[in-house]
């Protein structure tokens, strides 16, 4: 009976990790009733235990009653009645042997109930693993529930799917900012942009020239000769004419 419950233990425990259902509670499950059988199991010692008490008080009893009849068969000698005397006697005989009988009852029933108690304790200390190992195994599944969780989540939100949509976003908010700029160029008034920037860079060349007039380094002047009036050319020529044909008067 005891090799078929140590045997349920380790049988129970070994092919729970295999079923479908919950290990958790498959395990308490399991552990519950292998507690049922270990309380049938210690009320089957409890009763070989009343069953030996009660043998070595009906040996007692036979004892008593030993001693009782040989004490009357003694007073009826002492009487000179042989007849009660032998009576006595064979009563005495009929304890005796009852009581022979119930001495090796007794050893029989003694060596049984020290073997169902000692086999009663690996029992106990089998239950005892058994709750350690159920509690070790229930951790063991939870932590296994959560891990297997979170890798359910990991697979689920990725870094690479979250960089991919913040990619693809990207390109959708610079197709916006394009859009956007393109209407912001095609609004407004066109010529009075091109005036703006002319007369920004007309700002910033004056700027450059006053900063190189101010280091010296500005650009080399030329002079320009003013033009001569055709009326002042003619009046010119006529003299030059006139110098030269008295010159020529003066040498005749």
């Amino acid at each position: 009976m005891f090799e078929r419950f140590v045997n349920l233990i380790r049988s129970i425990f070994g092919a729970l990790l295999g079923k479908a259902e919950d290990p958790s509670l498959m395990l308490e499950q399991a552990y519950q009733e292998l507690n049922a059988n270990v309380m049938q199991v210690r009320q089957a010692v409890a009763q070989a235990l009343a069953t030996e008490k009660q043998i070595e008080q009906q040996r007692a009893k036979n004892l008593e009653q030993i001693q009782t009849w040989h004490n009357r068969a003694i007073m009826a000698v002492q009487q000179g009645n042989d007849d009660l005397a032998k009576q006595a006697l064979q009563r005495k005989q009929q304890y005796t042997q009852v009581a022979g009988e119930q001495d090796v009852l007794l050893k029989n029933q003694h060596k049984a109930t020290e073997s169902l108690k000692e086999k009663m304790t690996d029992l106990e200390a089998e239950v005892q693993k058994a709750y350690s190992k159920k509690q070790l195994l229930i951790a063991r599944d939870k932590a296994a529930q959560a891990t297997g969780k979170a890798n359910e989540l990991l697979s689920k939100t990725t870094a690479y799917g979250t960089l991919s949509t913040i990619d693809r976003m990207e390109e959708k908010v610079q197709e916006r900012e394009a859009r956007s700029a393109a209407l912001a160029e095609l609004s407004g008034d066109h010529l009075e942009k091109q005036f703006k920037s002319i007369e920004t860079k007309t700002d910033v060349d004056q700027d450059l020239a006053a900063l190189k007039d101010q280091l010296g380094i500005g650009p080399t002047k030329i002079k320009i000769q003013e033009p001569i009036l055709l009326e002042e050319k003619s009046k010119s020529n006529d003299t030059v004419e006139a110098q030269e044909v008295r010159d020529l008067s003066d040498k005749d």
